[in-house]
């Protein structure tokens, strides 16, 4: 009986597996850029592959973890979308099982399949089936919620305390894995050290200890490397404390007011999790009053399922680590819809329960059955059809501009060569081409112009020049120090904004009209 449970539970799980594979069988696909953020990550690949150094010879605010990576998985120059885009599918897919073996180890066969299902529903829509940095952050942080659930079932045995210590210490190191892929989803440190640190009725130092230094030793290669090129105080001014990024969200956050994020934060929230959130919820209410794993020996309710079980402190850290991914998903008070993927898993978990969606809970009785199943049957339903419409819109090329201006570029310049692009949807072409940018500002947004002010449901307003800043100040100093052979501008960009820059490109530069694309223009250095 056990065994066919067990190849049952294994025989669904690859079922929702091979669902989730077709999902997102564009992303294995189509191979182009379906964020241009991702155009940032394999630039810095390429720059740590040509012997450079993120925020040290690239002006960085984002978080080192994905550009190692891409160095490895986007081919043997570090710019290979297709085969980044492949690995990081393959990594979306091994994070939902993850997730299900968690499920497993917490409350039992049956809600692994449960938990599955409810995250395939949910998060090729919510990354979009891209290569982005929460994609890549997402398996460490899920692995870290494992860790720490073995480590809490072995603490409970006095001859495993080793075990447990050395589980403490990888759950560490996966927290700090997370950090290095996205710096927010690092938050899944703090509910990781709280169930470390305080199980039900004690206080463990030495496991919270294991966490931290497991944390501290994810960063140690990075800082290594750093440190052996004399650039160790770069990595922690653009990684650890980077001003940049402290501004625009201490910006974003005084020019709200506290209700309207308050509302912001509760409607996206609806938007983007309202099955999840609606089963978690749920699944809460029906939880049993002063229920501890000991009393599942001692007799199950009748509405919680027979094979189930529960490690000690898990819904305490479930409900810690919804609520410190839910900080880390408003930060910044723009609630873009990839932040709340690392809230996913916690809910999925919450609502997996054994008195949650597996159970005959009372609240699948009578006259709340007749209200609650009509609307979460509407809301999955909703759930899947944004799934199918993320699919869709993945098998469509978003990235045609950067394709096509990367390899004209490409094949008009050499390997020493360098180019310059203004315009976000313009970073893939540095990957395209093959070509370093001639400046440290790769990246204008927050530099060149204002930080976009678009939210999770408002589009951006048009952007401004930044006048005269030290920023502007840097690119053309780099420019004229080292001219690219080409400058691409595109056509949102506010180049008329930025007069030194027109005068500096009349003077060394002409308009070259060999490719055409909307309105981006291309100029070549005068010389060539």
């Amino acid at each position: 009986m056990f065994a066919r449970r067990e190849i049952g539970t294994a025989l669904a799980l690859a079922g929702i597996a091979g669902l989730s594979c077709l999902v997102r069988l564009p992303g294995f696909r189509e191979g182009g850029f379906a964020s241009h953020d991702v155009g940032g990550i394999l630039y810095e690949a390429m720059l740590l592959r040509a012997g450079g150094l993120p925020y040290v010879d690239a002006i960085e605010l984002k978080a080192p973890g994905t550009f190692y990576l891409a160095t490895v998985l986007a081919g043997p120059d570090g710019r290979d979308i297709a085969a980044f885009q492949i690995a990081a599918n393959l990594v979306a897919l091994a994070s939902l099982l993850v997730l299900a073996v968690l499920a497993w180890r917490l409350w039992g066969a049956r809600a692994a399949v449960v938990a599955a299902a409810l995250y395939a529903l949910h998060d090729a829509h919510l990354d979009s089936m891209d290569a982005n940095y929460v994609t890549w952050a997402q398996l460490p942080a899920i692995a870290a919620g494992l860790c720490a659930a073995r480590a809490a079932a072995w603490r409970e045995e006095p001859v495993s305390s080793r075990r447990s210590f050395g589980t403490w210490l990888l759950g560490g190191v996966m927290c700090g894995l997370a950090a290095l892929c996205k710096q927010p989803s690092g938050v899944v440190l703090l509910p990781v050290l709280f169930w470390a640190v305080c199980p039900p009725g004690r206080r463990d130092l030495r496991a919270g200890l294991a966490v931290l230094a497991g944390f501290l030793l994810a960063h140690l290669p990075v800082g290594l490397h750093y440190l052996a090129r004399g650039h160790l105080g770069a990595l922690l001014g653009g990684y650890v404390w980077n001003p940049w990024g402290f501004e625009y969200i201490a910006r974003n956050t005084a020019a709200t007011a506290p209700a309207r994020a308050a509302w912001e934060l509760l409607a996206a929230a609806v938007h983007f999790l309202a099955l999840p959130l609606a089963l978690a919820l749920l699944a809460l209410t029906a939880r049993p009053r002063g229920h501890a794993a000991k009393d599942m020996s001692q007799g199950t309710p009748s509405h919680v399922s027979k094979d189930s079980r529960e490690v000690p402190g898990a819904t305490r850290f479930l409900l810690a680590w919804t609520a410190a991914a839910v900080a880390a998903a408003a930060t910044g008070l723009r609630f873009y819809k990839g932040y709340w993927l690392g809230v996913l898993p916690p809910l999925c978990l919450l609502a997996a329960a054994p008195w949650g969606v597996c159970a005959a809970a009372p609240w699948r009785r009578g006259w709340p059955r007749l209200v609650l199943a009509p609307l979460i049957l509407a809301l999955t339903v909703r759930a899947a059809w944004a799934v199918r419409l993320t699919r869709d819109d993945r098998a469509r090329p978003h990235d045609e501009g950067a394709r096509a201006i990367g390899r004209w570029l490409g094949d008009r310049t050499g390997p020493d060569d360098t180019i310059w692009v203004w315009g976000w949807h313009l970073w893939g072409v540095h990957a395209y081409s093959g070509r370093l940018s001639a400046s440290r500002v790769y990246k204008t947004l927050g530099l060149l112009t204002t930080t976009p002010d678009d939210t999770w449901r408002t589009p951006a307003g048009p952007p401004q020049m930044l006048a005269d800043g030290p920023w502007a100040q840097q690119l053309l100093r780099d420019l004229a120090a080292a001219p690219p052979a080409f400058v691409a501008i595109g056509g949102t960009a506010p180049k008329h904004e930025f007069p030194a820059l027109r005068r500096f490109l009349a003077a060394h530069y002409v308009r070259d009209y060999g490719l055409r694309f909307g309105k981006v223009e291309i100029w070549r250095r005068a010389d060539r």
